[in-house]
């Protein structure tokens, strides 16, 4: 089990991002959350398959959908798991 916690910049509040997001980490069978932070960041926790918090991580980068500008992804590995049940947007 890889668990890792995510702030991203750019253009990610009012697009869609963090719904798209969800998508993707449900359709991983990923669990979390996402929520907007005050200071116009994303923070994203995860949990689940390692292979597939990479691939999350990965897409995450890409920019989830056409409107979604991500200018930086912090990536922050923690060392034990949060006990997340699903994923939740926030």
């Amino acid at each position: 089990m890889k668990c890792v916690q995510i702030v991203v910049g750019g253009k990610v509040q009012g697009v869609g991002f963090r719904l798209s997001a969800a998508e993707i980490a449900r359709n991983l069978d990923l669990v979390g959350f996402v929520r907007n932070e005050a200071d116009g960041t994303v923070q994203v926790n995860v949990e689940g398959n390692p292979e597939h918090v990479e691939k999350f991580i990965s897409e995450i980068r890409k920019g989830p959908n056409r409107f979604v500008k991500v200018r930086n992804v912090d990536v922050l590995y923690l060392d034990k798991q949060q006990g997340f049940e699903r994923f939740e947007v926030r």
